[in-house]
């Protein structure tokens, strides 16, 4: 649901609207200019007041004019025009006593910021310039660890998003016309969550840093973005100066995915409690907010791995959301040997959910135990599971342990039990590539054969001999023993 946000100065419309919601609405400076768009043409109007407004804001924001309104009495259209092809925005603000308009426009989940973001000069017809975001710099995840057996490069996983986010704005002016802007991302059903803000003063079209002294002051505001928005430049940013702004912001604030950032704010900035990292097991936990276990993962993916966090991370796998859920594969993977028992444990669970996102983790580590459970895993009584071992032990393909030998020709003989065409494809194609060719795995893929023709292959390029049929493969077989 849009959330309405009410700035110092500034008003504006802080959330996508709803469906059905007809206007986009701002005022600015003394409250005598304001603007609103209109969906049924995206038409935008700016117009000016001679006296304070007769209806409130949330007045207006409830019962908006309807799309011929041009203004009242005593009241003067400043600037009418279609946002057309650069988009309609989520959120505009005026500033320069109606010179200049920011609208910002829907952004893709990932929170990379779109060509949209538009400074309108409203003294000119129909001119705008992109909002530069270069100088912002960015917050990138670490590297995944690298597979000492790996065979091919891993590529990073792909988080999936959907079309659209949903956003929550605040706008304050500390000093006039410039504008300091805080951003929640989030998308619908909580998979994804991003705070961060920035500066703009017109007419520069350039998003900056806020200084330190205006995050501290961010800090200090009652609404939570604003401080979350400053914690997430503070934890990149900041010095150890910062850490007591970021303690009374973290005790002040309750709403999760906001707890979960200052806290990783503290730690990221040398916090030596234990406050903060309990803060972040506690919210990865929270099963009840997928905003703040995607922030608490986010969060712990980046920080240096902790042993105590091992549990709550393997505990949030099975439930979360694909893009939550690799945050927390990343922050377990960094964590290293000693997180495998743990999705080992889960990987036993009734639930296949369970088991599919243990599996999922596994295929990260390097680990023999790992390895072993993973090809286990290939003769899953439910198919999916058993898709799930045989991807991750082959995205990349990895070079088998020779004491997992014997068990890699048991998941190739569970994969003709089940006739799990998938899983029998891409282990086939892993014992071509691994070199894997032990008498049990070239027995094996014989009996796989008839299920899958990439068996058939395997077996010829292992042994040399030219085979091009399950019979082939029998006869190979026989004159072999």
């Amino acid at each position: 649901m849009p959330r309405l946000h009410v700035a110092l100065v500034l008003l504006a419309v802080g959330a996508a609207a709803a469906p059905g919601r007809r206007m986009r609405y701002a005022e600015s400076d003394n409250r005598l200019v304001y603007a609103f768009i209109f969906k049924s043409r995206d038409t935008y109007r700016v117009i000016r007041r001679q006296q304070p407004p007769r209806r409130s804001f949330d007045e207006i924001a409830r019962r908006p004019p309807g799309p011929d309104w041009r203004g009242g009495p005593g009241e003067t259209l400043v600037k009418e025009f279609v946002f057309g092809s650069l988009g309609r925005p989520v959120h505009i603000l005026l500033t320069g006593d109606a010179r200049f308009l920011l609208a910002f426009a829907n952004r893709d989940p990932s929170g990379a910021p779109p060509r949209q973001d538009r400074l309108w000069y409203l003294e000119e017809d129909n001119y705008a310039e992109a909002v530069d975001y270069a100088r912002l710099g960015a917050d990138p995840l670490p590297d995944w660890p690298k597979l000492a057996r790996a065979l091919a490069k891993a590529r990073p996983p792909q988080a999936s998003f959907s079309d659209q986010a949903i956003y929550a704005f605040l706008s304050l002016e500390l000093a006039r016309g410039r504008l300091l802007v805080a951003r929640e991302t989030e998308e619908p059903g909580g998979g994804t969550g991003e705070f961060t803000c920035f500066a703009i003063q017109p007419p520069d079209t350039r998003a900056v840093r806020p200084t330190s002294q205006e995050l501290h002051a961010l800090l200090e505001r009652d609404d939570p973005l604003f401080r979350a928005a400053a914690a997430a430049v503070l934890g990149r940013t900041g010095t150890r100066e910062d850490l007591p702004g970021l303690r009374r912001a973290l005790k002040a604030t309750h709403q999760g995915a906001a707890r979960a950032t200052l806290a990783g704010a503290l730690v990221r900035l040398g916090d030596s409690g234990e406050v903060a990292r309990g803060v972040l097991r506690g919210l990865v936990a929270a099963a009840d907010d997928p905003g703040a276990v995607r922030a608490a993962a986010g969060a712990l993916a980046r920080l240096p791995p902790d042993r105590g966090e091992v549990d709550a991370l393997v505990g949030a796998l099975p439930g979360a959301a694909r893009p939550t859920a690799q945050l927390l594969e990343l922050a377990l993977a960094r964590a290293g040997a000693a997180a495998v028992p743990a999705l080992i444990r889960l990987s036993r669970s009734a639930h296949a959910a369970s088991r599919i996102a243990a599996a999922r983790t596994l295929g990260r580590f390097d680990a023999p135990k790992a390895e072993q459970r993973l090809l286990t895993l290939v003769g899953d009584k439910e198919e999916t599971v058993a898709k799930a071992a045989a991807t991750a032990l082959t995205a990349p393909p990895r070079k088998v342990l020779a004491g997992n030998r014997g068990r890699f020709a048991r998941a190739l003989l569970a994969c003709a039990t089940s006739k799990n065409r998938y899983a029998a494809r891409r282990l086939s194609i892993l014992a071509a590539h691994a070199r894997i060719d032990e008498e049990k795995v070239l027995e094996a893929l014989v009996a796989l054969a008839p299920l899958e023709p990439k068996a058939i292959w395997a077996l010829a390029h292992l042994t040399g001999a030219k085979l091009a049929t399950p019979e082939d493969c029998r006869r190979w077989l026989r004159g072999a023993r």
